[in-house]
């Protein structure tokens, strides 16, 4: 079985997000993330501000496949980064939680992810939606790359 560990990220998240910004009606932006930065530490907005809900909404979605339970908290220590300070060294910061937990809630509305008492786990939906998409991507890259189709028999 063909799941999101034997794709590469950088792969099977843009096709995600562009599935979830096309089916998913429950997940929408709110209004302060078109011309608000993601994190603290970060020096401009996102290059991409139509999309990147979209785009963190599946890195989270792909997190819970591989990290499940996981809370707010977690996250914010997986999205962390260096925060520049002038001239003295740079220090690791967590990111902010407000915007991964309200896409929690939106993927919850739509039945994609599971709370649980020790986190958000994936829904049977969801996990069947990474699966597919997964599939679909491994077939496209068995395509190019021959050796890879003993993986789809």
């Amino acid at each position: 079985m063909i799941t999101p560990k034997m794709v590469p990220a950088d792969v099977l998240i843009p096709r995600l997000a562009q599935y979830l910004k096309d089916n998913v009606k429950e997940l929408q932006p709110p209004e302060w993330s078109y011309f608000t930065k993601s994190a603290s530490f970060n020096e401009r907005v996102p290059d991409n501000p139509e999309i990147w809900w979209y785009v963190r909404a599946a890195s989270l979605l792909r997190k819970l496949y591989f990290l499940a339970p996981l809370g707010v908290g977690e996250t914010q220590r997986l999205y962390s980064g260096l925060k520049r300070r002038g001239s003295k060294p740079p220090k690791t910061v967590k990111a902010p939680g407000h915007a991964n937990r309200l896409i929690f809630h939106q993927l919850e509305k739509a039945g994609l992810v599971i709370r649980t008492k020790k986190g958000r786990v994936l829904s049977p939906k969801g996990r069947s939606l990474l699966d597919k998409l997964s599939y679909e991507m491994f077939k496209e890259l068995a395509e190019k790359k021959p050796e890879l189709r003993k993986y789809l028999e």
